[in-house]
C-alpha cells in the first residue's frame, strides 16, 4: 500500500518507524525500508515537517540529512540499571569466552578421537586380549595344579618367561585400550553411562 497521499498516515508512519528503529536514517532509507509505502520524496517532506515541529532530530551527514528519534528522558536508564546493563554485558563477555575455551577443547578432543582407534576396533582389540590372556591361563593351569609330571628347571623356567612377556604384552595393550576407552567416553551421549555404553559395545573386562 502507497501513502503518497496520505499525508498524516504517512507521516505517522514515519515517526513510528524511526522510534522502533532508534538509529538515524536518512529519507532514501526510510522509503526503501518502509517498502514505499512512502515515496522518497513524501518522505522527504514528512522528515523535514517532523524536524521542524522537533518532533524528531536532523542533522547533515555529507549531502544528505539522516533522521532520529527523540529520546524520552522518562524512558532513559538510570546509574543503577546502566550498571545492572554493564554487570550483564560483562558476564556475557565472561559466558562467550568460556564457550569459546569449551569448544577449542572439545576439538581437540573429537581430532585426537578422529585419529584414534575406532570403536569397532578397540572392542576387536579388547575381545583379542582377553582370548589371548585365558590361553595362557588354560596352558598354565595344569602345570600350577601339579597334575602333570614335573618338569625340568629349565622348561619351567621357559615356561614362566613366556607367561612374563605375554603378561606384559597384555597389560601393555590393556592400557592402551583403556586409555583410549576414556578418551571416547569424556562426553556421552545424555542419559546413558559408561557401563551401558561398554555393554552395548559388547566388552568384557578380567573375569
Amino acid at each position: 500500500m502507497r501513502w503518497t497521499n496520505d499525508v498524516h498516515g504517512g507521516t505517522n508512519i514515519v515517526l513510528e518507524y524511526l522510534k522502533k528503529q532508534n538509529r538515524p536514517y536518512s529519507a532514501i532509507d526510510v522509503s526503501a525500508n518502509l517498502h514505499n509505502k512512502v515515496t522518497k520524496s513524501g518522505a522527504v517532506k514528512m522528515l523535514k515537517d517532523l524536524h521542524e515541529q522537533n518532533i524528531i532530530a536532523g542533522k547533515s551527514a555529507g549531502k544528505q540529512i539522516v533522521y532520529h528519534a527523540l529520546q524520552d528522558p522518562e524512558d532513559a536508564m538510570g546509574p543503577e540499571e546502566i550498571t545492572a546493563l554493564d554487570e550483564k554485558i560483562q558476564d556475557l563477555r565472561e559466558d562467550i569466552t568460556i564457550t569459546r575455551g569449551e569448544e577449542k577443547l572439545l576439538r581437540a578432543s573429537l581430532t585426537a578421537l578422529s585419529a584414534s582407534m575406532s570403536t569397532t576396533d578397540l572392542r576387536a582389540s579388547l575381545l583379542g586380549i582377553h582370548a589371548q590372556r585365558q590361553a595362557i591361563l588354560t596352558r598354565l593351569e595344569p602345570l600350577r595344579s601339579g597334575t602333570v609330571k614335573p618338569v625340568f628347571p629349565k622348561e619351567k623356567a621357559e615356561v614362566d618367561q613366556a607367561w612374563k612377556i605375554w603378561n606384559h604384552r597384555a597389560s601393555t595393550r590393556k592400557k592402551i585400550c583403556m586409555e583410549v576407552w576414556a578418551m571416547a567416553t569424556e562426553e556421552m551421549p545424555e542419559g546413558k553411562t559408561k557401563e551401558e555404553l561398554w555393554e552395548e559395545c559388547g566388552l568384557e573386562g578380567d573375569d
